[in-house]
Formats: C-alpha cells, structure tokens, sequence
C-alpha cells in the first residue's frame, strides 16, 4: 500500500494509537469511502518494520478488505503484489496489514511539468504492468480499475523502480466452468473510472482481460500525450461516445507506431480469449 496520498476520510483513530498491541499508528495515509489507510509500525520481539494498515467499518455493505485479502494471498511471492501480513478486527473496525509501499504513478508524474513521462519511463512501466495484470489474470481475477493511481513503486532503495498493482476493492473472480472461462450471459453495472475505463465498462458490459489492458493503453497515451481527448469531460456517456471515435487508430496518431499493433490485438479479443501477453510485451520492447 503506498505511502502517498492525502488523509481525507474522519476515522477514530489517530497517530501514537495502538493497534491489537502491535502496531502503533503512525500517519494516516489515504482514505475512501471504505474508512482509511494508516502507516504504523509493527513491534514485536526483535521485529520492528513500518507497514501499512487499511482500515473498513465492519457494518460497510460492500467490503472491500475480503477482496484485497483474496488477491494478495493468491498472489503471494508475486514481486508486483504487495505483502500480506495479518487481517483482524479492532474496535469497530476490520482492518489489513500489508507492506507499505511508495509512491503511485500519478503521484510521480504531477511532481513537475509538463507532467508526462519520457518514452523510455513508459516502456519500462508498461512491461512491469503487462507482467502483473497477466498475474492477476492468471490468478482468475480482472482488476476493473486500472489507473495510474492504482500502480504505484516500492518504498525502497532496492524496489523504488519496481512496479506495484494495487487496490482490488473492483476485482472479480473470472467466470469460469469446469476450468474455461465462460461470457457472462447478463449486463453488469458500470465498473471501473471514467477516463481510463473500457467502451465495454461504459456499456455496462462484464468486464474481461482484455477491458484492463484497454485501460492501459490510456494510462500509456496519456503518459506520453499530457492529455487525453475526453480529459476535460465529465459526461460518461460523452465519454464512451469519445472512446468509440478514437477507438480505430486514432487515439495512436501521436504515439509511436508499435502501439497500433498493441491496441490492434487487444480490440481483437473477445471475453473468452486469452491476451497474449508475450506479444504485447515485445511490442514495447520492439520501440526502445
């Protein structure tokens, strides 16, 4: 969990407080709806290691902590997942332990103008994030909300250029059936954020594979643009509209060529199909 962000929620606890005799709260470090994320600092025995603690009101309607355990449990020993460490429950409250993580993306990128990575940052991430939504993939999950806050680095020295994959409060299990994964024969419901969300999210379809590496080909234009053509625009709806425009090749004109070839394959796949992953790699690798 990244050690950025803002405090904005109202929780009842607070720096210096003492969490099941372990972890002493340190500083609130983002926050939801779902309650807050804190740094703390885990003492016992000989152990002592700074860690990040998420915090959900146990009466919330949708939880969201069982679905960060889930996946970080399934992922467990993956370099681009954080750590699991403990989940219990603390007054009213249940929270998660993790390791603390560094920085999101969009942190990064808004510390200077002109607020956009060079060609070579972006190629470097794009590979670290195919090689972890595959994990998570392959783990039979779809993460919903790809996003640049939703990447962030590791909080040391030795892992600040490593990519992380976080918050799974959107995650849902692929349909599967006897091991082959299956369309969903019913609409969903909106998932996901509206300027980095697929045209099948905006058309409340069942999100796939292929819906969160679409969301990764705008986190890449954006990164190497500035900007993205609906950036400004509040309107789902104008959005999806937008989307569906730009969706023929011409949302690439001021991208290196390679990365027609990227979105080609994935406006090729269909629910069931699996990405190929390696393709979509050797692309990025094929433009630096």
């Amino acid at each position: 969990m990244s050690s950025y962000n803002p405090p904005t929620a109202i929780v009842p606890f607070k720096p210096s407080d003492i969490i099941k005799e372990h972890y002493t709260l340190i500083q609130q470090i983002g926050a939801g709806s779902y309650g807050a994320i804190f740094e703390a600092v885990y003492q016992k025995d000989n152990v002592s290691k700074h860690v990040a603690i998420k915090f959900e009101k146990i009466t919330l309607d949708k939880p969201v902590l069982c679905n960060e355990i889930i996946i970080l449990k399934a992922l467990t020993g993956n370099k681009h997942f954080a750590r699991f460490y403990q989940y219990g429950t603390h007054e009213r409250y249940k929270f998660i332990a993790m390791e603390l993580l560094g920085p999101s993306l969009i942190d990064i990128v808004n510390r200077k103008r002109p607020y956009r990575f060079c060609l070579h940052s972006i190629l470097k991430f794009g590979v670290q994030a195919i090689d972890a939504i595959q994990a998570l993939h392959k783990a039979g999950f779809v993460h919903r909300d790809i996003k640049p806050s939703n990447f962030v680095i590791g909080n040391k020295v030795e892992s600040s250029s490593r990519i992380y994959l976080i918050d799974f409060g959107l995650c849902k299990k692929l349909n599967m059936k006897d091991g082959i994964i299956v369309k969903p024969s019913m609409k969903g419901s909106f998932r996901g954020t509206v300027r980095y969300a697929s045209v099948n999210a905006h058309d409340k379809k069942e999100l796939g594979r292929q819906d969160d590496l679409m969301s990764l080909i705008y986190i890449f234009v954006e990164f190497y643009t500035g900007s993205l053509p609906w950036l400004n625009i509040d309107d789902p709806d104008e959005v999806m509209l937008l989307k569906e425009h730009y969706q023929c090749g011409s949302l690439m004109l001021k991208m290196p060529p390679e990365f027609m070839q990227f979105e080609d394959h994935i406006l090729s796949l269909e629910y069931t199909t699996e990405p190929d992953y390696q393709l979509l790699t050797s692309i990025l690798y094929r433009i630096a």
